[in-house]
């Protein structure tokens, strides 16, 4: 619909209210009432509110509608659950959106790896509508792009599916992929049903990136020591966080601070995946030193 192209769509919902502008805009020559729009106990037709209002006919003529626009060759189960939610007044996520693409990367995630990717699946992300899925996205987009430019990027619905469509026809022995399969065989291993201790999609992204680090580093030997760190490190911001919420002054802002603060707020934003994977290598350090061996930073 870019630059007033022509374009051939089916609509699949809303065809009524599409109906109803159309005919407020260009009403049927039959002798019917014209719709109209209420303005001051007044009605007005959108002739006659041009001519007699016409910067608010100028607002209705720049609004912004949205449309959600599906790829062409959805399978058949993908689009008997789309009538599915429309009939039951459920939207899809951003989960099941990207389903909807094709390519290397769609299949990477929603095919190969699948809801039961290693690591993943031990986690207390859930198992429905995709969210797994969408994590590993926002893995293999910050992964890809450390690797490609030494920066973290934004990892928002529309950002994955840019990625997916500049990645539609990436090898799939791309060594960026190779590496990602490592890692996460890596993670599942050594934390097993510890994983359970994350339920957040940037916690389990943060962990990724960080792990992807010691074993781009050559230094995957700390794999077991982070571990313990990590679920430590959970486990102290679930403590302090229930201090907070029964109006109690937290044991330990720092942890709060530099690296909850960063997953409650924008945690998609590149800062915020910067300045968490700052925190953790800083707080793996602190737990690695002989002088504060086994402590969390921040903590007495």
């Amino acid at each position: 619909m870019k630059d007033s192209e022509n374009f051939d769509y089916e609509c699949i919902d809303g065809k009524q209210r599409m109906a109803t502008l159309l005919n407020f805009y260009k009403p049927e020559r039959t002798g019917e009432i014209p719709l109209t729009v209420r303005i001051a106990a007044e009605r007005y037709t959108y002739e006659r509110l041009k001519k007699d209002l016409a910067p608010l006919a100028q607002k209705i003529d720049d609004f912004e509608l949205s449309f959600v626009i599906y790829p062409e060759n959805l399978e058949e189960e993908f689009i008997r659950e789309i009538f599915r939610r429309l009939q039951l007044g459920v939207r899809l996520n951003s989960g099941e959106m990207l389903k909807t693409h094709s390519g290397t990367l769609r299949d990477f995630v929603y095919k190969e790896m699948g809801k039961d990717a290693p690591f993943l699946r031990h986690t207390n992300l859930s198992e429905k509508r995709f969210s797994r899925q969408f994590t590993l996205s926002q893995i293999c987009m910050n992964s890809f792009a450390r690797s490609e430019t030494g920066d973290f990027v934004r990892a928002r619905y529309d950002d994955l599916e840019d990625f997916l469509k500049e990645k539609y026809n990436l090898d799939r022995r791309d060594e960026n992929l190779v590496r990602i399969r490592e890692v996460l065989k890596l993670m599942d291993n050594h934390f097993g049903e510890n994983a359970n201790s994350i339920s957040s999609r940037a916690v389990a992204v943060s962990a990724y990136l960080f792990v992807e680090g010691l074993y781009v580093r050559k230094e995957s030997r700390l794999m077991p020591r982070f571990v313990q760190f990590f679920v430590t490190l959970l486990d102290e911001i679930k403590d302090n966080l229930k201090l907070l919420r029964d109006f109690e002054k937290p044991e330990n802002s720092t942890i709060l601070e530099e690296f909850q603060k960063y997953i409650s707020q924008a945690s998609v934003e590149p800062y915020a995946i910067k300045r968490r994977d700052q925190f953790l290598d800083k707080a793996f350090k602190h737990y690695l030193n002989p002088k504060t061996k086994g402590k969390i930073i921040g903590s007495n």
